[in-house]
């Protein structure tokens, strides 16, 4: 009987909850709504009498407001913040309808304002990143990548000195499986770990000199977000990326034709020695010798291209393919799924630490009470070890007017 499942290709990239090897990080895998809704069932439910009961009550009344109070504020907050991100983004805006026309002003405050408009946007989207709790690639990580391909990956080669700006952010450093044909098995399809991220976000810019295979306007900023990545196909991702072949594929290549040419050269050799012999048509044979020669090494040089060709393809071919189905959106699609990210993690934040100082009685709290209590309540909850960011929480809370700073600490 077949392993039908091993050939749902679509089922690979559904990560299972909870995800395995979850790198410690402070993404909170829920959405508002349904969050509220868990928080509110953990207020005790078995109380003792019917004081207890409308005091369970009014404890899940009063949350359940002030959740929504919450993210009704955030909503307020970000709907400013979504209309300046997207005000300021589209002057680079690479699918703009109606384009930015150069203006005539050249002057010095004029360039100088609009570099601070730039600096600004890139600023505004590492924010609104960071506030989604993605976390920026290090150069090392994406140097590493470049050195490496996964079993669905191949090795390329990226011209940084093409950009003027390139930034990586990711979230969800998981482990997931992947399944592939093992020839030291049979061919039998078996499973691997794969080290992933679910969420990968690609910003760059390029130069006006550029050495790419496809050339990109030097004016726009480009924002590309992509779904469960392997670690080590990252540079799959970058823009401009090409192939690079390995080892393997050039030894393929090469030696049948290296080989070729020289069995072609001993037969031509033992034919030049057959004329030689026979001492006849000495300049002819010498002329049909050279041209020979001449033919075959041409013969023998357009096969080689199109081999290297024809592999090249079939490798971009892979790249393509996982450019197809891992790709989630682009450019403004993309800014805009950042934004509200940014603004469910911030209302989710906020609502377990409200329900972590309400649970508390009403009775003050340090910050790393808050932090601790946090995160062993996302622990319950998903089952992960969350990194809680308690000032950022703290700092919403206080802003909304729902908490208050005493001398031992916050309380409700």
């Amino acid at each position: 009987m077949p392993n039908f499942q091993a050939w749902k290709f679509w089922e690979r990239d559904k990560i299972p909850v909870p995800a395995q090897h979850w790198e410690r990080e402070s993404y909170i895998p829920m959405k508002p709504q349904e969050l509220a809704r868990r928080l509110a069932s953990l207020i005790e439910t078995e109380p003792k009498s019917s004081a207890d009961l409308q005091h369970v009550e009014d404890r899940r009344s009063d949350f359940l407001g002030k959740a929504c109070r919450i993210a009704e504020w955030a909503h307020q907050n970000y709907r400013e913040k979504r209309e300046l991100l997207l005000g300021g983004y589209d002057r680079y805006d690479p699918d703009a309808d109606a384009q930015f026309l150069p203006e005539n002003d050249l002057s010095q405050s004029k360039s100088a304002k609009d570099h601070e408009a730039y600096r600004d946007l890139l600023e505004s989207i590492s924010t609104a990143l960071h506030t989604a709790n993605y976390r920026r690639l290090k150069p090392l990580e994406i140097q590493e990548a470049l050195s490496a391909a996964s079993h669905w990956g191949v090795k390329l080669r990226i011209r940084f000195a093409s950009f003027r700006h390139l930034e990586v952010h990711a979230r969800g450093d998981i482990l997931a499986t992947r399944t592939r044909r093992d020839w030291r098995k049979g061919f039998r399809i078996r499973s691997f770990d794969v080290p992933i991220y679910q969420r990968l976000v690609v910003v760059f810019r390029t130069k006006e000199m550029q050495n790419l295979p496809d050339l990109v306007d030097p004016s726009c900023i480009h924002v590309r977000m992509f779904k469960n990545i392997p670690k080590a196909d990252v540079d799959m991702m970058l823009p401009g990326s090409q192939v690079r072949l390995n080892w393997t594929d050039t030894g393929r290549i090469g030696i049948p034709t290296l080989w070729g040419m020289i069995m072609l050269a001993s037969k031509l050799v033992k034919s030049f020695w057959l004329i030689a012999l026979l001492s006849v048509f000495k300049i002819l044979s010498s002329f049909v010798l050279i041209a020979a020669i001449v033919v075959a090494s041409l013969v023998y040089g357009v096969k080689t291209i199109f081999s290297y060709s024809t592999t090249k393809r079939r490798y971009q071919l892979s790249v393509t393919r996982n450019l197809y189905y891992q790709n989630l959106d682009n450019n403004l699609g993309a800014l805009l799924r950042i934004i509200e990210e940014a603004e469910q993690q911030e209302v989710c934040e906020a609502m377990i630490a409200y329900f972590v100082l309400q649970s508390n009685e009403n009775q003050p709290m340090d910050r790393s009470a808050i932090d601790a209590n946090a995160e062993a309540l996302l622990k319950t909850l998903t089952n992960l070890d969350i990194d809680f960011d308690v000032d950022d929480a703290l700092r919403d809370l206080f802003s909304i007017g729902i908490i208050q700073p005493v001398e031992e600490g916050w309380i409700a």
